[in-house]
């Protein structure tokens, strides 16, 4: 298995999605909606996350073929739905062989994301779907409101003892605020959850809880320091080397220092967030050019996005927006003064001409002017639908692809 996460999307693409990877004896992860890393071999075992409420019993069937020894502990990496609803079948699968029921083990914050879960779950269960681009992805995530709550928990930094050998679990701020990384320092093994995920970190969610973009940097560096020869990471491949995991953890940083930092210094410089999300930031070239930096899942734009909601509010600094006109009052103005036929006209040639965020910017208007119409619907359907078809974004196509289909399912 390369050491580069090859997929276009964290969930449909993984070349061994429902397998696992055996590393080393010893040292092993199931590839599912989100991965499920084992340690075992002294005659107790222990998992990090256990995927998805579907996925969790494949991956216990999985594990089960290379080792029967018992689930000691249960590691959530956080609080997420595709880490952490698996639960039940480790559980099961426990009572099944008359093992003791494993322990599960999570940041002291992670119950309190199951609560917010609970109260939210309409709101997750629609972006869930948007985002992932299928309802059964979405519904397997958050199809009821029941979760395996953990039974310990800890703040800052916790120590385990897995049949001798010790295990140390240590919290960070980066997807969450309730994260968790494992650290068996005798393998020099990293477990390290959605701290790592193969492509470019998901800070910035359009529709998601705030995300710790320099916090995030800082556990990476913290693992570095550590100098694994093991990373078993929340999506994608294990890695392997000492070399290979530094430059994985150390440049991922690093990547998430660059646009944080840009977007604190125009800040401080008194640049309006508009301006600073209008002035494309990018990473430097050596950093673009990784290949488990490539922004197939989050992207920069994401990123400065979520550094100046944590810093700086809501507002984009526009005037007009602070208490903004409506919608449909904004854009029939714009209709009475250019003509409905004039700006559907121009979004055409705009999209044509493959300025496609132009010309989608346009179509919105006359949409917005009037919902009923049909052919600024249609226009807007086939504007976003080239979109998707160039978008590197796993989240942002599913999200357009979804606009997408809203619009033509009510023109039907």
């Amino acid at each position: 298995m390369p050491n580069a996460y090859q997929g276009n999307s964290l969930y449909s693409f993984d070349p061994m999605m429902g397998q696992l990877e055996v590393i080393e004896p010893g040292i092993a992860m199931f590839h599912g909606y989100a991965n499920s890393a084992f340690a075992y071999g002294r005659g107790e075992m222990l998992a990090v996350d256990t995927s998805s409420r579907t996925m969790g019993a494949m991956a216990v069937a999985r594990i089960r073929e290379v080792t029967a020894e018992p689930f000691a502990f249960l590691i959530y990496s956080h609080g997420l739905g595709d880490h952490a609803f698996g639960t039940e079948a480790f559980i099961r699968d426990a009572i099944a062989r008359g093992f003791a029921r494993p322990k599960i083990w999570a940041h002291e914050d992670v119950a309190g994301r199951f609560d917010l879960f609970r109260m939210t779950r309409g709101w997750h269960s629609h972006v869930n779907r948007m985002q992932f681009g299928n309802a059964s992805a979405a519904d397997e995530i958050f199809g009821d409101d029941t979760f395996s709550y953990p039974d310990l928990t800890y703040r800052g930094t916790q120590f385990l003892d897995l049949a001798g050998e010790p295990v140390e679990l240590h919290h960070a701020m980066a997807e969450t605020d309730d994260a968790t990384w494992v650290w068996m320092p005798a393998r020099r093994l990293a477990m390290v959850g959605d701290l790592i995920v193969s492509a470019m970190p998901n800070t910035g969610n359009p529709n998601k809880a705030q995300r710790y973009t320099l916090e995030w940097a800082q556990a990476l560096e913290r693992i570095a320091h550590r100098k694994p020869q093991y990373v078993l990471p929340g999506h994608g491949p294990a890695y392997q080397g000492e070399q290979m995991c530094e430059e994985l953890l150390t440049e991922t940083a690093r990547a998430l220092r660059y646009v944080h930092d840009e977007v604190v210094q125009r800040l401080n410089a008194g640049q309006w967030p508009i301006d600073i999300v209008e002035a494309n930031i990018a990473l430097p070239d050596d950093l673009a050019d990784k290949p488990f930096l490539k922004p197939v899942y989050g992207c920069v734009p994401f990123i400065v996005r979520d550094v100046i909601r944590r810093y700086a509010g809501w507002w984009s600094g526009e005037p007009s927006q602070m208490l903004p006109a409506p919608r449909r009052e904004h854009c029939e103005d714009l209709i009475a003064l250019c003509g409905r036929d004039a700006i559907l006209a121009r979004a055409r040639s705009l999209m044509e001409a493959g300025e496609l965020r132009r010309a989608l910017s346009l179509a919105e208007v006359a949409l917005n002017a009037d919902k009923e119409d049909a052919e600024p619907r249609a226009l807007n359907a086939e504007i976003l639908e080239a979109i998707v078809s160039s978008e590197r974004s796993f989240i942002a196509r599913n999200f357009f692809a979804a606009a997408a289909k809203q619009l033509r399912n009510h023109a039907m």
